[in-house]
């Protein structure tokens, strides 16, 4: 077995919703722990869920769609975690 650290479930959740999603094409925890676990990561959707908390009470814009196909997405419109500032 692969050996990882768990901060690199972190590291791939952010970057799966950056990546891949929308407000158009949000993606379940399942999707998200499906895909870690295809990528040697094992995850469970309830890790994928304390995950993406942490995440967006870091204030990373992470906004769930609650609809039929709901899911979470990366909200670039209120985008300010990763704006660039001058020093």
């Amino acid at each position: 077995m692969k050996t990882f650290s768990k901060k690199n479930i972190l590291i791939h959740i952010l970057r799966i919703l950056y990546n891949f999603t929308s407000i158009d094409h949000p993606v379940t925890q399942t999707h998200i722990a499906n895909y870690l676990n295809d990528i040697d990561l094992p995850c469970t959707r309830k890790t994928v869920s304390r995950n993406l908390k942490y995440l967006m009470d870091c204030g990373v814009p992470i906004k769930r769609k609650s609809c039929k196909k709901g899911g979470y997405y990366y909200d670039f419109e209120n985008d300010t975690f990763f704006v660039r500032k001058h020093i």
